[in-house]
């Protein structure tokens, strides 16, 4: 075992041991009045319980939270929880991390490995879960495999949305909105008392805006675009029932990317000498990317939900449907041919469906003994096609390289799953955990690659050449696991909680994309298997003013599924890691009006071993894992005073994380520099619901990167935005 590893799981285990010698406070103050931190309610482990009970690493953000950080996806979350990390490829494509565990692959028959959930609906694909918050309860972060509960999908933790459902009485609110890139924007909510057992539920919002780069040649508008989406809930009570109906709508037309090429002092100093000519005079906000790129996303879904509470257990059934379609074109070099030898048009559309059934058996919350118990339901259908329009030219590779492919992927994927958990009380002070889960997973795909250029008798172009063939191919295989979490934590004190925990995940195996020959694409790389072992603390301090979570982990991966591009040909295979670090997590509150917080992580994550593709033995060894930052912290000034007759709410928010790679070739242009961002926020809101607010993001303008690409020794930026500011007007009733 790698000791630079264990040096830090063991300065972790080091820090949290020296924390017990602390007294804690008696009692938890919930009430401003007494100047203490408000309790927060999760429901981690399906089941409403504090935040400071629940033996896991979670971070949650509350609704005031995420509105006091201008908060508008799950983008901005991301980059406030420890040890999480979000690039993006396209809406169609988010790529989140957590403790080093992610996945850039994009195929039919695949998982993401951080699980994301809406109303606990597990989403299938990534390409339908990065939508714009709406209407949003909370958001909760689980780090570490969550293989128990949530099985699929979640072998590297999970991200949990949580909708306002209806409550009964009359009340909502409206609110316009203006900012930077010439953004405008209007939100609305409205709850309906149905007499005494019904309410209803409706939710709508638009946002549009220019984009904040531009097309170099025109000054047309990149990185901009217009959402909408809307969410109606049905709730109604009988007895010891009740019955929740929701359907919900967004559709996204959006601006293309503006790739920006980046060089360093290894890039070959021909290449950097085109790319600074064709540059010259232009800033990272100005690309030779078409404007005749897209990004467009339409996403709806159905779900109802039966309770009932028993006397002896109470019954929970989850049924949804969600269907979603996305197409994006991208120029991947953002420059023009033939100033620079390679230009890449590349359009992808997938069109998805997927139907899940969960039931539940859960406990009551008069029982000494805490369990659940269930069994879960998956299908989804997922049609992938990818062009590539490729036009080269040397010293980067002969015109025969170019070409004209397309990849073809038609993929059912089923699972099935039986999980079980329960908390056992003993010896007054102790709590032991035991869970287990049996999952099963059935992949089946049609994968086609055709070379839509066919005159003469060159090779196909790249990626699918210049070695590659055409094929039409049917795979299909099965993947099961049993997955568990054992835990021990023990409340020497009111308020002070440690734990030891130890947790398995499991990642289903994958076919992949873009293959290049029949023997790749019916080939499945192995099932991913995370061991994570834990020992933290969840305490409260000082009547409550005070919380201090922290937790120590050391994970250990077998197989983990590796995904990087060599040139335009994706190298997938199989590797070995472990990733260890400490996580702290606190906040204070200094009197009835101010709050002080932040967060923050230290990470070491390492492949162990090299990995095998189908394009030789990969040096992955010793490696630093993709969007693994050493080190990441948040801090935070949260404010509220009376003024003027109404509240004044204030919030300054500084994030920053260390230097970190894009994919595990650990190559000088896939490395992203550390760099902070500040945010703030202030409202007004009067006695009569009326408030205005205002917000800044980015406040310092530092530049940053949300994606690269590789080639060639350059990297293919998209940067995010700069410098932004907003104005929202609210009326509520």
């Amino acid at each position: 075992m790698n000791s630079k590893k264990l040096s830090v799981f063991g300065a972790s285990l080091a820090a949290i041991a020296a924390a017990t010698s602390l007294n804690a406070a008696p009692a938890f103050a919930q009430d401003e009045e007494n100047g203490g931190l408000e309790e927060i309610v999760v429901t981690a482990q399906r089941r409403e319980e504090s935040l400071q009970d629940v033996p896991l690493a979670i971070t949650a953000f509350t609704e005031e939270d995420l509105e006091r950080s201008a908060a508008v996806g799950i983008q901005d979350v991301a980059a406030r929880a420890p040890g999480v990390t979000l690039t993006q490829f396209n809406i169609g494509e988010p790529q989140l991390y957590i403790r080093g565990v992610g996945t850039t692959s994009d195929s039919a028959a695949s998982d993401p490995s951080i699980g994301i959930s809406i109303d606990e609906v597990s989403i299938g694909r990534t390409g339908a879960s990065a939508l714009a918050f709406l209407d949003v309860n909370r958001v909760e972060v689980l780090r570490g495999p969550q293989g128990t509960l949530y099985g699929r999908n979640a072998s590297g933790g999970a991200l949990n949305v949580y909708t306002n459902r209806p409550v009964f009485e009359n009340g909502g609110h409206i609110s316009v909105r203006a900012g930077s890139f010439d953004m405008y924007g209007a939100e609305g909510v409205y709850n309906a008392a149905l007499g005494d057992n019904s309410a209803l539920r409706f939710a709508a919002q638009y946002n549009t805006n220019e984009g904040y780069a531009e097309y170099a040649p025109t000054g047309q508008g990149l990185e901009g675009g217009t959402q909408w989406g809307a969410r109606a809930q049905y709730l109604t009570e009988m007895g010891d029932w009740s019955f929740l109906a929701g359907v919900d709508y967004s559709d996204e037309d959006m601006n293309g990317h503006a790739r920006i090429p980046v060089t360093t002092a290894a890039t070959n100093p021909i290449f950097t000498g085109i790319v600074n000519g064709l540059r010259t005079g232009l800033d990272i906000r100005q690309s030779f990317s078409s404007p005749d790129n897209y990004q467009t996303r339409t996403n709806y879904g159905v779900t109802f939900r039966a309770e009932h509470e028993g006397q002896n257990f109470d019954f929970v059934s989850l049924t949804s449907y969600r269907n979603n379609d996305y197409a994006w074109r991208d120029n991947l070099g953002g420059l023009p041919f033939p100033g620079f030898p390679l230009a890449v048009d590349d359009r992808a559309a997938e069109a998805s469906d997927q139907i899940s059934q969960e039931f539940r058996l859960v406990s009551p919350d008069s029982s000494t003994v805490q369990w659940v118990a269930g069994v879960y339901l998956f299908q989804e259908n997922v049609d992938r096609s990818e062009r590539f329009i490729v036009q080269s030219a040397l010293p980067i590779a002969p015109a025969s390289f170019g070409g004209d492919v397309t990849f073809l992927q038609d993929a059912t994927n089923t699972s099935y799953a039986l999980f079980g958990q329960m908390t056992v009380p003993f010896a007054d002070i102790w709590e032991f955990t035991a869970g287990a889960r049996w999952s099963h997973d059935e992949r089946e795909i049609h994968q086609v690659a055709v070379d839509n250029d066919t005159l003469g008798p060159l090779p196909p172009g790249i990626p699918l050449g210049p070695t590659g063939t055409p094929y039409n191919v049917n795979a299909d295989d099965t993947f099961e696991e049993p997955t568990w979490r054992l835990a021990l934590s023990v409340e020497p004190v009111d308020h002070a909680r440690f734990y030891i925990s130890y947790d398995r995940g499991y990642k289903a195996g994958s076919f992949v994309s873009g293959a290049q020959n029949a023997l790749q694409a019916t080939t499945p790389i192995r099932s991913e298997i995370l061991d994570n072992y834990a020992i933290g603390m969840k305490t409260t301090w000082l009547d409550g003013r005070l919380r201090f979570n922290a937790e120590g982990f050391l994970l250990d991966y077998s197989d983990l599924q590796v995904y990087e591009l060599l040139g335009l040909n994706l190298a997938t295979s199989n590797a070995d890691a472990q990733s260890s670090g400490i996580e702290v997590e606190a906040a204070f509150a200094v009197n009835e009006n101010i709050i002080i917080g932040g967060s923050y992580t230290r990470l070491q994550a390492f492949y162990t071993s090299n990995a095998v593709s189908t394009v030789g033995t990969l040096l992955y060894d010793g490696h630093t894992l993709p969007r693994s930052p050493e080190h990441q912290y948040n801090v935070f000034v949260d404010g509220e005073w009376d003024l003027w007759g109404g509240q004044l709410s204030s919030r300054v928010n500084y994030q920053w994380q260390d230097e970190f790679y894009f994919d595990p070739s650990n190559n000088p242009e896939v490395l992203e520099d550390g760099h902070g961002l500040l945010g703030a926020f202030a409202s007004w809101e009067s006695p009569t619901g009326f408030s205005v607010s205002v917000y800044g993001k980015n406040l310092t303008d530092e530049d940053y990167r949300l994606h690269v690409i590789k080639n060639v020794g350059i990297g293919f930026s998209v940067f995010g935005p700069p410098r932004e500011f907003g104005v929202a007007l609210t009326q509520r009733f």
